[in-house]
């Protein structure tokens, strides 16, 4: 009887599974359909698309590709976008890496008052500090620099990256650190040769989140950026997009594939770290 109930339960387990992984697969081919679309567009021709959207393209057609570099400007707005993303990743990770070992490890007064006035700004909606943002930018005569980019860039990441790292080295025992103080090791020394090792998945993963952040964000970058020259990848696919009728649409498809496909191949080689940082972080103790 009870081997009965056990193959019951198993046949239960096992249909449970399926639709679960069916479902889960019905999710991601609703995700990544839109993607895949859109590269297999830039290898068709205008004439292809035009005929039918839905059709494959005959041949890998890399001519839009070239049009999108040349007509587009699409290698000047790529420049900018990774000079602002790798500008910004710098500031970023220094600085939540050290804010982040202070609020976790250090005694200091009113710490809890200052943790929660930093996470308050994530209540507070961007359009609604764009306009304060913008002046003081303008006020500082930072316009059109990458310092206007890099800095309001990290006030919004800020306190999601704080969040995580602190969260990371709650995890840490205190008796590592107190056993480098004994050493003779100073604040400094423990934070670069002892912290940051132990916290490199969860800089990986604030690499990939605040990156991304850099790279797709749109609304600042409209803002407070005026010369064309300095566009960066999203405000420039704005552009690119009203290029249409004299470029056509295919190149158009070429340039949002390359934006796109960076971070997507950044993530494919990462992805392990990052689930494996995320989760380290979630668990307490």
């Amino acid at each position: 009887m009870s081997r009965v109930k056990s193959l019951r339960k198993g046949k239960r387990r096992q249909g449970t599974s399926i639709v679960t992984f069916i479902l889960m697969l019905l999710v991601a081919g609703v995700s990544i359909y839109p993607l895949i679309w859109v590269i297999l567009q830039s290898f068709k021709t205008e004439t292809q698309f035009l005929g039918s959207i839905w059709s494959l393209p005959t041949s890998l057609n890399f001519d839009n590709y070239i049009r999108a570099f040349k007509e587009a400007n699409l290698l000047v707005y790529l420049k900018n976008t990774i000079i602002n993303t790798v500008a910004t990743l710098v500031v970023d990770l220094v600085l939540v890496t050290c804010l982040g070992y202070a609020f976790s490890k250090l005694k200091m007064k009113f710490k809890k008052v200052l943790w929660y006035l930093i996470l308050i700004n994530m209540l507070i909606p961007t359009p609604i500090i764009l306009l304060p943002m913008y002046l003081q930018v303008v006020d500082l005569g930072i316009q059109n620099t990458l310092a206007a980019i890099v800095f309001p860039y990290y006030q919004g990441f800020a306190p999601l990256g704080l969040i995580l790292i602190k969260s990371y080295m709650d995890n840490i025992p205190d008796e590592i650190i107190e056993s480098a103080k004994i050493d003779g090791c100073g604040t400094f020394r423990i934070l670069i040769s002892i912290m940051v090792p132990l916290v490199k998945p969860m800089l990986v993963t604030l690499a990939i989140l605040g990156g991304m952040n850099a790279w797709n964000e749109y609304m600042w970058a409209l803002v407070s950026i005026s010369d064309t020259s300095k566009y960066t990848l999203s405000v420039g696919l704005a552009v690119i997009r009203d290029k249409i009728a004299t470029i056509g649409y295919t190149p158009v498809f070429a340039a949002l594939t390359v934006s796109a496909m960076v971070f997507v191949v950044i993530y494919l080689f990462a992805q392990k770290t990052f689930v494996r940082s995320i989760t380290a972080g979630a668990v307490k103790g």
